[in-house]
């Protein structure tokens, strides 16, 4: 079920950045995650379990607020912030790379070993997403870095945060980051003298953002991970551009051609290296 969990989560995922450009000229991307997390923070509600709290060591308590100020509070406000100011494809490039860094933390902070095939796993699905999504227009310029600050931050809330929903819940663990994160926003929004504004307009993207990107998929996201571990968790990250892409394909009728059916193919040869059972699984 943790499969389940994960990859109904990406699909969820898959349609931030299209629907964020989509109302991006008349939001600002620190209004476009506020209104995300008070959206979210009523949907998580009825889920919460108030009574796990007192599961929660001190080190959980310690790494709840760390987590919800700087990798929720300011990652995501980073993340915002590029994806307004460049294009969503080559955004999502480097976003959806977060499965490097949450290798590399894993092993630098919970020294997790892997057999060569994870490796192999994480070359083929960067492989199948730089085809999936590169463009001759791709640019580098300042908003790479900043995307890069973000998605090395969510890979850090991933790592860090499955502990706490093991010892939790999932539900626990986003209501609690999300609620530390909007005070975090709001302080941003004061020194960048950004106005809390909203376009009627734009609620209902808002709304589908918040409660079903957002809640939800936050929720189902941390909960799979619980179970099979962030790293194996993390790479389905590498197949969120395809799964974009193949939506707006049924839905938008867009070209299904050679150079996104190649990164398919890739990145599910990825999947299934890194997720073929060994011996003793």
């Amino acid at each position: 079920m943790g499969y389940f969990y994960v990859y109904l989560a990406i699909v969820l995922f898959s349609s931030i950045e299209v629907v964020s450009k989509f109302i991006g000229s008349y939001v600002d991307p620190l209004n476009l995650w506020l209104f995300r997390l008070l959206f979210a923070i009523p949907t998580l509600l009825p889920f919460v379990r108030f009574s796990k709290l007192k599961s929660l060591s001190l080190k959980d308590w310690i790494n709840l607020i760390w987590i919800g100020i700087i990798p929720v509070g300011i990652g995501m406000s980073l993340y915002h912030f590029a994806l307004a100011n460049a294009p969503a494809n080559e955004m999502a490039i480097i976003f959806s790379a977060n499965p490097i860094f949450v290798l590399l933390f894993s092993k630098l902070f919970f020294k997790e070993k892997f057999p060569l095939r994870v490796y192999i796993g994480m070359i083929l699905g960067f492989a199948g997403l730089t085809v999936t999504s590169y463009s001759s227009e791709f640019k580098g310029d300042i908003y790479v870095f900043v995307m890069i600050a973000a998605c090395a931050l969510f890979a850090i809330l991933t790592v860090f945060g499955r502990s706490i929903t093991q010892n939790s819940s999932s539900a626990i663990f986003n209501f609690m980051t999300f609620v530390i994160a909007v005070p975090v926003v709001l302080i941003e929004m004061a020194v960048f003298k950004v106005p809390i504004e909203i376009s009627f307009k734009a609620l209902p993207y808002l709304a589908y953002i918040g409660i079903v990107t957002t809640g939800i998929a936050y929720l189902f996201f941390f909960k799979g991970i619980s179970k099979i571990g962030a790293s194996l968790g993390s790479m389905a990250f590498f197949v969120k551009p395809w799964i974009a892409s193949l939506l707006a394909f049924i839905i938008l009728s867009e070209e299904l051609n050679t150079q996104l059916i190649a990164g398919g193919i890739l990145m599910a040869s990825s999947l299934v290296t890194a997720y073929w059972p060994s011996k003793n699984r």
